[in-house]
């Protein structure tokens, strides 16, 4: 009796478990060792590609190098700017030096491309310290909510499958802008901007969250257009650097990014005018609406609480914005956080439904990113390269395209599952729950709190934290199941 009444005063307290902590590191590295993803790897050998030209001849030669396509990369030009895979260089520098002293290429070594993946989560790392920084400030210096902002940040997702299944690049972006927003919180405008310059120049998303924050407290124009200017300095000292380099503007041309802005703002409105971009719709309102409130510089540099929450509040719905209103590669999920779990945590009358949209939100984008026709997430071949493999001795050949056991997707389709039909129902579960989750969780609270808001319910938290795992373990199936296999 004394173990169960231990057990239910643990459950129902509104304390973070070391249990639970237990389970989400449990997880993560679950799906560090199982998977290595294709992006991964040619990310990997492209920071370390920075190291043989600056060595061999000097850094303009990058993109010609890279072209040259020498570890047969899945992708065979470097499509983004130098600083994306600039800090990962610095990291990698030994297995650059294994690799060219030993002559074994990184690509092929799951120990080398572990490590480099490692990089990703010391930087996760860095962000949830920082994530608890500004919880911190937000919830007015409550340990626990800020305690809660971290594991659900650790514990999202939307995090395990940008660092830890897909290996991408985008939470070396994340991380500098999470500084950004801390220094502005503590009031350190410049230190907020010089930040945002250095998260900009890695990939230029967080530019429109830096325009609808400066948009709080700047109301002057001029200096709202030369601070935006400014912002973008990095990408224009990258782009001056490369100026006419040999494969640059071919590189950069066959990269995503001019598809990304080409989807960004997709005609998927039909009006009289024409077809109109809903997320450029929806940008131009939080924009106007962030302009609009009635915050000044004055409030920023005596560390208002409610310009602190409403920050928060204006970088989670810009990210949501463009993640509800434009096509966006699964790994970019991880821009929402920490942002939004930081929303969340403020408001412990919320707790239950807070919960249960956002473990709704995740589970339906699980679905959906992992069903659509050709998608890349929960693919057989994910397996190869990863630590796991060894225990097979085998890998699934690249070119392993056909057939019910390439993915999951189309293991589904050849099964005639009834999941494949209910796609448009996942997306629009996930739709309703993150405009439920920014609604309710105004800065100023605007809407009247759902009854039995503050109900515990532990097991919804366990559930959502290993929510990812039945996926990783049908991948491994389809990896084991492939018909061909090369020893």
């Amino acid at each position: 009796m004394k173990v169960k009444d231990k057990f239910l005063e643990m459950y129902r307290s509104d304390r973070v478990l070391l249990g639970e902590w237990i389970l989400t590191i449990a997880t993560a590295l679950f799906v560090f060792v199982s998977i290595a993803f294709v992006d991964m790897r040619s990310l990997t050998v492209w920071s370390t590609n920075v190291w043989d030209v600056t060595f061999d001849s000097n850094i303009r030669h990058l993109y010609e190098y890279t072209a040259q396509n020498v570890q047969q990369l899945r992708h065979s030009q470097m499509g983004s700017e130098l600083f994306s895979v600039l800090p990962w260089s610095v990291w990698n520098l030994p297995i650059w030096i294994i690799q060219r002293v030993t002559g074994k290429p990184i690509a092929d070594s799951a120990i080398m491309l572990a490590y480099s993946k490692a990089f990703l989560v010391l930087l996760t790392v860095i962000m949830l310290r920082y994530t608890k920084k500004i919880a911190m400030i937000v919830t007015g210096g409550n340990k626990t909510k800020s305690a809660w902002a971290v594991l659900l940040s650790a514990s999202s997702v939307f995090l395990i499958l940008g660092v830890f299944y897909a290996g991408q690049n985008d939470i070396i972006m994340v991380v500098p802008s999470v500084i950004a927003v801390y220094y502005l919180l503590k009031g350190k405008q410049r230190w907020f901007i010089v930040w945002s310059i250095i998260a900009i120049a890695i990939k230029p998303f967080f530019v429109i969250a830096f325009l609808a924050v400066l948009l709080l407290y700047e109301k002057s124009f001029i200096k709202i257009i030369l601070k935006t200017a400014l912002s973008v300095v990095g990408v224009a000292a990258q782009k001056l650097l490369f100026f006419k380099a040999p494969m640059y503007e071919e590189s950069i041309a066959k990269g995503p990014s001019k598809d990304m802005l080409e989807q960004m703002f997709s005609g998927d409105l039909s009006t009289a005018f024409g077809k109109a971009s809903l997320f450029a719709v929806a940008l131009v309102l939080i924009c106007l609406y962030a302009y609009t409130r009635g915050f000044s510089k004055d409030d920023m540099r005596s560390c208002d609480s409610r310009l602190g929450k409403y920050i928060v509040y204006i970088v989670a719905l810009t990210n949501l914005a463009y993640l509800m209103f434009s096509p966006f590669s699964f790994y970019r999920l991880v821009t929402l956080v920490p942002f939004l779990y930081l929303v969340l945590v403020q408001n412990e009358e919320l707790y239950f439904y807070n919960g249960l949209c956002e473990t709704a939100m995740s589970a339906a984008l699980l679905l959906k990113l992992g069903l659509r026709t050709n998608t890349s997430l929960f693919r057989a071949k994910a397996v190869n390269g990863a630590l796991i493999q060894r225990l097979w001795g085998y890998s699934v050949t690249p070119e392993f395209e056909e057939g019910p056991y390439t993915s999951l997707s189309t293991y589904l389709t050849e099964k005639e599952s009834v999941l494949m039909f209910f796609q448009p129902m996942f997306s629009g579960v996930a739709l309703i729950c993150a405009i439920l989750l920014m609604a309710y969780n105004h800065p100023d609270r605007k809407l009247k709190a759902p009854l039995y808001g503050d109900k515990n319910c532990r097991v919804l938290l366990w559930a959502r934290i290993v929510m990812i795992v039945p996926f990783i373990l049908v991948v491994i199936a389809l990896f084991t199941k492939a018909p061909i296999k090369l020893y």
